[in-house]
């Protein structure tokens, strides 16, 4: 054999091995590795899809990346990977299932699978039936619990419904399941509109296998359910008299802000139960108790049905002029800045009403003819009713039917009658304006308040009142000084106590006027009274409980000498000690006469102004510019010339915004 064969065949020989390893590696190894097996425990879970169909999960094999699987001996599926499959029909009985797992090896990039170990499981299939539950959900503990009767022999499972799939969120075979919400439990609280919907299924088990039954006891369930009936209501004031309501959460498609008024509970707005919990109120009167409370509702349901309800909160308002009506005592300048040295606009004539839109350096900000700016304050008289509020109660019976009297008896045109400058006094809602000096009030404040602590309130019957009605009284009464008085007094009756008359001497006004230095100008003023310069307050006491007056020595406005602080009984010496605590003077013939000397000492004010008040004008609030009209009531869908401007009026009373121009 020459040298190249014995070469060739050393090569040839030296070959082998290196092949036969080549082909261990590329055949006989990944066949190998490919084995696979059933693992020891390897069962079946049975999931009932609820229409008649199952879908059948196995135990991952080992190494397996397919499966076969046999139905009592028969092949149901062919290799596949997935470890599930869903059963058309599956009857009930003892039934054999075999799995068979395979591995994967792979020879010039093409799969091949090695048979592994299989295993068979026998099951008595029978799907358990839907359990029945009742559900509660627990507003306080934020848990939904369904009551479902123990079943020896299965487990009851609360599910998560949704589009992904089912959670099981609980598992018991004694009895009720349940899920808690929110901080630290299984879910977060639903979202409105979002609802959870949970089933119930019941599970039964055996030796390599488990059953899910059919959802039963289906719930669905809404934020609402978890909240409670009751929501915490708490109140504040970043401005004055501007109140922040909020509240907690509770049961109510939206919630209904509402504000006590007469006995009533009025709402004030609607906030949705998806916006934030809370309302601003805006400025609201001065002096006033106001009781708030917030209620939830449902859609579609009647008026007035509530599923919820807060508590209820009372604040009582500080005391402030802001919207309120004042009218100038005279006339004044009217300040561009609040400043007195400022530049004016102009001037503002007597008795113009205005309305009251911020204070500031003892001044005013209003608007008038068009323009914004200051006046003094401290020559503006203020309506009392908007100013003190329910500090005080009024009865300005001047403006329907006076009270003025001589112990009874009348004087012509001015008993029972409407006092001339008084005929825009009495409001269409039954309000009454009473105009007060400004400054005077604190007085009327401190005095309101001591009132109050006894058990009374101040009553006002006359605080401003024209020059015009002051001379008009006097004059008419002056004309009966020797006039016999009739035979009875407006209430057809003779007064009980009256003057000692000597024999044949008949009972004239004089004698219900004269006693010692009284006479008729100690009762009524000849020229100026303190009324006219709005610095004078006509009043008695009334009992807060009930409203009753406290009965006097005599009647209001008891024009005689019966009604001298001399005869004051206890309740006149009551109110006189209350007036004067609080540092009023009065007059010794009139027991309801109290005014402000101070104040008018340190104004020098020797004012008397001559013309009645009328609240007719633009008056403002948070929301706009309305026009009030004398009587009250305010312009509402119409279009009228003002001052020789045009405005339209929505049915809310409200005008188009003022141009800024108008401002400048």
């Amino acid at each position: 054999m020459g040298k190249k064969a014995k070469t060739a065949l050393i090569c040839c020989i030296a070959a082998v091995p290196l092949l036969l390893i080549a082909a261990f590696l590329l055949f006989a190894l990944p066949y190998i590795k490919a084995a696979s097996s059933m693992p020891e425990g390897a069962s079946l879970a049975f999931f009932d899809l609820g229409d008649g169909s199952f879908r059948l999960e196995w135990t991952e094999g080992e190494n397996a990346t397919h499966y076969i699987l046999a139905l009592d001996g028969e092949a149901v599926t062919s290799a596949q990977r997935d470890n599930s499959v869903t059963l058309e029909a599956l009857s009930e009985g003892e039934h054999s299932f075999t799995l068979t797992p395979y591995g994967s090896w792979y020879v010039f990039g093409r799969e091949h699978l090695r048979e592994g170990e299989a295993v068979t499981i026998s099951v008595p299939f029978r799907s358990p039936d839907p359990p029945e539950a009742e559900w509660s959900a627990d507003e306080d503990e934020k848990t939904l619990t369904a009551g479902v009767e123990p079943f020896v022999g299965r487990v009851c499972e609360l599910r998560l419904a949704g589009p992904g799939g089912e959670q099981v969120l609980a598992s018991s075979d004694e009895g009720d399941l349940s899920v808690a919400f929110g901080g630290g439990g299984a879910l977060e609280v639903p979202e409105y509109g979002s609802p959870y919907s949970f089933v119930l299924r019941s599970v039964v088990s055996g030796p390599g296998y488990e059953i899910t039954g059919p959802a039963g006891g289906e719930y669905v369930l809404e934020r609402e359910a978890l909240l409670s009936d009751t929501s915490e209501l708490e109140i504040s004031a970043p401005e004055t008299n501007d109140y922040v309501l909020s509240w907690t959460e509770a049961k109510g498609d939206y919630y209904l802000v509402q504000r006590l008024e007469g006995g009533e509970w009025l709402t004030m707005g609607r906030v949705e139960c998806t916006d934030e919990l809370s309302f601003e109120t805006g400025t609201l009167a001065s002096c006033r108790e106001y009781s708030f409370r917030v209620v939830g509702a449902d859609e579609g349901d009647d008026e007035g049905v509530y599923v919820s309800a807060s508590n209820e909160l009372t604040e009582t308002t500080e005391r402030s002029p802001k919207y309120c009506t004042v009218w100038p005592l005279t006339e004044m300048a009217f300040y561009a800045e609040p400043d007195f040295s400022s530049e004016t606009l102009g001037s503002v004539p007597a008795a113009t009403a205005l309305c009251v839109l911020a204070e500031e350096n003892g001044l005013f900000y209003v608007r008038y003819a068009g323009q914004y700016g200051y006046v003094d304050s401290n020559y503006c008289m203020i309506n009392l009713p908007e100013y003190l509020g329910e500090l005080l109660s009024f009865d300005i019976t001047n403006s329907y039917e006076s009270k003025y009297a001589v112990h009874g008896y009348e004087i012509p045109e001015v008993t029972g009658e409407v006092i001339v400058g008084y005929e825009k006094v009495c409001l269409a809602g039954g309000q009454y304006l009473a105009p007060y000096l400004y400054p005077c009030c604190d007085k009327l404040y401190e005095a309101a308040l001591a009132a109050l602590e006894q058990g009374y309130r101040l009553k006002i019957y006359d605080s401003y009142r024209p020059n015009r009605a002051t001379r008009e009284i006097y004059e008419k009464a002056e004309l009966l000084i020797d006039e016999p008085v009739p035979e009875k007094d407006i209430h057809d009756e003779v007064p009980e106590e009256l003057p000692e008359l000597a024999e044949g001497e008949v009972l004239t006004y004089r004698h219900l006027w004269e006693d010692g230095t009284y006479g008729l100008p100690n009762f009524l003023a000849q020229g100026g009274s303190m009324h006219n310069m709005g610095i004078a307050l006509d009043l008695t006491l009334e009992r807060v409980d009930n409203g009753e007056e406290l009965e006097m020595q005599t009647e209001m406005h008891d024009l005689s000498i019966y009604s001298v602080i001399s005869r004051d009984n206890e309740e006149a010496v009551l109110l006189d000690g209350i007036m004067k605590g609080a540092g009023f003077g009065g007059l010794t013939s009139e027991w309801w006469h109290f005014q402000d000397n101070e104040t008018r000492q340190a104004l020098n004010l020797n004012i008397y102004m001559w013309n009645g008040v009328s609240c007719a004008g633009y008056v403002a609030d948070d929301t706009g510019w309305r026009y009030r009209n004398s009587d009250g009531s305010f312009l509402r869908d119409t279009t009228r010339e003002i001052d020789g401007v045009s405005r339209t009026f929505d049915s809310d009373g409200y005008c188009e915004y003022f141009e800024k121009d108008e401002k400048e």
